[in-house]
């Protein structure tokens, strides 16, 4: 494998190049296409990001790219270098734990208030929700299932009435987005049958097994973050 400079701006692989190569984009679209990039690591952890290539790619002049390049070094997804340019985001081991930590504390709190406060009916739409997910899961690709999950933990989270809390959490996913994607790709006939059990617990209203199985839920990916990252690399720096 070469070994990369990250000093050194490096053009967009191929894939990343037709994934966005159209015109007509607002600067609401070049940031969501640029942040969707950076989450799956399409713009890989300490290169250069080649602005020029980026903004003759999405048709754009630089002045919503680089907007958009600083939206995202303000929500640490991207990191910016005085005179050098911006970087994509680290690999690091500690962070993704500390971002899994902090995912399992909004859920639990979260599940805590939607004990008190989510309707049945809610309760039970959440439901049937998902069992429609499970229904067509073999047909829908490994990207496409991860943000289904992510949108129900979302709607799980809004049960409990906190907006705030819904809204962290989604930001939480979006950072460990490509760690769960390599996780449901070595694991895809595991999906997620739990989430119907604790949607089962929160509906008789059992406050301990609502909170144990949260828990496991998560902490179960937890103890194998090592080998996502493991994985992940593995993934990034493959040949095309």
């Amino acid at each position: 494998m070469k070994t990369m400079n990250k000093n050194d701006a490096t053009p967009l692989s191929s894939p990343a190049k037709e994934s966005i190569k159209r015109s007509g984009l607002t600067a609401t679209d070049v940031y969501r296409t640029l942040k969707e990039m950076v989450i799956l690591f399409k713009i890989r952890p300490e290169e250069r990001v080649n602005e020029s290539e980026l903004a003759a790619a999405l048709g754009v002049s630089r002045t919503p790219l680089r907007e958009a390049l600083h939206r995202l070094v303000a929500e640490n997804m991207l990191t910016m270098v005085p005179n050098r340019g911006f970087y994509g985001r680290k690999l690091v081991r500690q962070e993704v734990f500390d971002l899994y930590e902090l995912r399992n504390a909004l859920e639990m709190a979260a599940i805590g208030l939607a004990l008190e406060r989510a309707s049945d009916e809610a309760i039970n739409a959440l439901r049937d929700s998902w069992t429609a997910v499970m229904v067509h899961a073999p047909q829908r690709s490994t990207l496409e299932l991860v943000l289904e999950d992510e949108a129900f933990h979302v709607a799980l989270a809004q049960l409990s009435g906190n907006q705030e809390m819904a809204g962290s959490l989604e930001a939480i996913n979006a950072r460990i987005r490509f760690f769960r994607w390599i996780d449901l790709e070595e694991r895809r006939t595991e999906l997620y049958d739990d989430h119907l059990v604790i949607l089962q617990a929160l509906l008789e209203r059992d406050a301990p097994r609502c909170a144990e199985l949260v828990r496991e839920h998560i902490s179960q990916r937890m103890e194998d973050i090592v080998s996502f990252i493991q994985a992940g690399v593995v993934r990034l720096y493959a040949p095309h």
